[in-house]
């Protein structure tokens, strides 16, 4: 069942991003979906499952979006292993550390972004980058971050709960 979820939210996320998603353009900017839902699993289910959404999402990203394959999957997979690394640790119902690490975890994407693909292809100028785009889209999918915690951590809580009453039966 879990798995089923998931891919449907994968494949929704796969449909909203490059179309709807891209009507809600502030300045240029779009907010980072993608980062919301690796950052929203990894925190709710731990550091493997994040790795395993992230490295999904990425996988993505690159095939249906990308020039390579591989970047963004890898990019993905970190984050959602290292944003997974507290999720023992502290309680779901908690909006500051999602929050907290929606806001690392876009920053960290745009500027390893910049790095492997702008700066390798001689484009220097990181203040344009920086205040035009990874600033804006921090600011912007942090925003919007709490509304997607909020229905990642309800699906998440209405699969735990069918999964225990499945359990609890077969016990």
């Amino acid at each position: 069942m879990r798995i089923l979820v998931i891919s449907l939210l994968l494949l929704s996320y796969l449909i909203l991003q490059p179309t709807y998603i891209q009507y809600l353009r502030i300045m240029g900017v779009v907010p980072n979906l993608a980062v919301m839902i690796i950052v929203s699993f990894a925190l709710l289910r731990g550091s493997v499952e994040g790795a395993i959404i992230g490295f999904s999402i990425g996988l993505l990203q690159d095939v249906f979006f990308g020039r390579g394959i591989g970047f963004q999957a890898l990019i993905g997979m970190f984050i959602g292993y290292v944003c997974g690394i507290p999720s023992q640790k502290y309680y779901r119902e908690n909006y500051i550390l999602p929050f907290f690490l929606i806001i690392v975890s876009t920053f960290a994407q745009g500027m390893c972004t910049y790095v492997f693909t702008f700066l390798i292809r001689g484009r220097t100028n990181f203040l344009f980058f920086f205040n035009r785009i990874i600033i804006p889209e921090v600011v912007y999918t942090a925003a919007l971050s709490l509304l997607i915690y909020r229905l990642i951590y309800g699906i998440n809580e209405k699969i735990e709960a069918r999964e225990r009453l499945r359990r609890k039966h077969f016990s």
